[in-house]
């Protein structure tokens, strides 16, 4: 195949790898190492290769929805791809990423998927959608982007800490950390209802109870993997089921009060797992699909670094790590990546979906890495800025744009018949009599409120 993409003016990019190899610097981070010499690739030039990977995996989806294969849906493999896309978005000028975005969140009606079993609507992975609907509230301001969203969390939050403890979790896979919290912890902040943030922290620490490894300092994935051993008889950890736990602790944190009980809790966990994922650090930066033995499967993967390499610059640039320890690692699993960006711009090396450790191949892509290429991205873009304070206000609310009759119809054609010009001219008569008739509760109504509490909405 083709070598991965690089752009030959991406000078400190390029530097930057170039210290990923160097002999001083081949091997595994150590909390003890120095950034001396370390050189921090530009802004717009880690945003440079951002946008390329965003818009080439907008324009692979558009191909293969015109083709009339599977695009995108209200799933966890697309939403973690949104999650990426939308924070671009906030980060640099993609018009056709926030576009294509937009236009899936309205597709999808701001809904969840699954058949309607209890057992479904209170699954993680189908909420991880919600982290795009969120952010289409920011982008536009319409209420209704959270209305099915709020429905599905006000369903689950009883659940998420049902007392006395059911022997089951609700999220008993290590993955769902990062597809519920941040979602649970967003909501919270954006209505000002401590009851989401309270929810989530109780599931949480029962999750970490179940699965965490307190002499690893490592999640196992589920119960499963527990007791479950290795050919050489030792403990299984994956790396992209760590990923997905210390980057759902970044998002989390990213909105979590700073007075918030348990915080501390969070931030502790939060570099206990930093530290022990840069112990694991591969000499070509990144990490493998196996992180206790990396030599049953030989090679990179690039989602889980991918996660790794977003929770660690999001560290630094909130003053949760020493920039002294981490910003190397950061670099090099930087520029690791870098390395497995296909001509296309897109990332490759994945795994496919999955629940433990197992080989990749180099021309593997998926949403779910492409979303955590992004996030990583625009962290890495922001280490030259100065730190910033947790937790991240949220947006502004827009004013809402919108018009009462939501249908616009055919536009008319240059060569339009008589009669498509007498149809055109009903359609807009037809819209002009909603906008005239329409009872609008945002007009209409002197006592009107928006039809969910927003803290944040006095930011209008």
């Amino acid at each position: 195949m083709k070598e991965p993409f690089a752009p030959k003016s991406a000078a400190c990019l390029l530097l930057a790898m170039a210290i990923s190899l160097s002999p001083a610097l081949a091997h595994s981070a150590q909390p003890d190492q120095t950034t001396q010499a370390v050189v921090v690739p530009s802004k717009e030039e880690v945003l440079q290769l951002a946008r390329r990977s965003g818009e080439a995996q907008v324009a692979q989806l558009q191909a293969d929805e015109a083709a009339g294969r599977r695009g995108t849906g209200p799933d966890w493999v697309s939403a973690v791809f949104f999650t990426g896309a939308m924070k671009l978005a906030t980060a640099t000028d993609v018009p056709k990423v926030l576009d294509y975005s937009l236009k899936a969140a309205r597709r999808f009606s701001y809904a969840h998927q699954g058949d309607g079993a209890p057992v479904h609507l209170i699954n993680a992975d189908d909420q991880a959608i919600g982290d795009l609907y969120q952010s289409a509230f920011f982008q536009t301001g319409a209420p209704g982007t959270l209305m099915p969203l709020k429905q599905r969390l006000d369903y689950t939050l009883p659940y998420l800490s049902l007392a006395p403890e059911p022997k089951r979790l609700v999220w008993w896979w290590c993955d769902a950390l990062f597809m519920a919290p941040p979602v649970l912890a967003r909501m919270s902040a954006i209505t000002g209802d401590r009851r989401y943030l309270d929810a989530m922290d109780a599931q949480y620490w029962r999750v970490y109870d179940h699965l965490y490894d307190k002499d690893e300092h490592l999640f196992a994935r589920d119960a499963r993997f527990v007791t479950r051993r290795s050919p050489n008889g030792r403990k299984i950890f994956w790396g992209r089921g760590e990923g997905w736990v210390i980057g759902g602790l970044a998002r989390v944190l990213e909105v979590m009060p700073a007075d918030y009980p348990s915080r501390p809790r969070y931030v502790a966990l939060f570099r206990e797992s930093a530290k022990r994922i840069i112990s694991l650090q591969h000499e070509d930066g990144l990490w493998g699909t196996n992180l206790l033995e990396p030599d049953l499967i030989p090679g990179p993967e690039t989602s889980g670094s991918a996660l790794f390499t977003y929770a660690l610059a999001f560290g630094i640039n909130h003053g949760l790590l020493d920039r002294q320890t981490y910003l190397s690692p950061v670099l090099r699993a930087w520029a690791g990546l870098g390395r497995h960006l296909l001509p296309s711009g897109i990332l490759g090396q994945v795994q496919t979906t999955g629940d433990q450790p197992v080989p990749t191949r180099p021309e593997t892509t998926g949403l779910y890495a492409s979303g955590a290429f992004l996030i990583a991205g625009v962290e890495v873009s922001r280490l030259s800025d100065a730190q910033t304070p947790l937790p991240v206000p949220l947006p502004a609310i827009p004013k809402l744009q919108y018009r009462a009759a939501s249908w616009s119809g055919a536009p008319l054609p240059p060569d339009a018949t008589p009669e498509q010009v007498r149809e055109r001219a009903r359609v807009i008569a037809e819209r002009q009599a909603v906008v005239d008739q329409a009872f609008d509760p945002m007009v209409d109504d002197p006592h009107y409120t928006a039809p969910i509490p927003l803290a944040a909405w006095g930011t209008r």
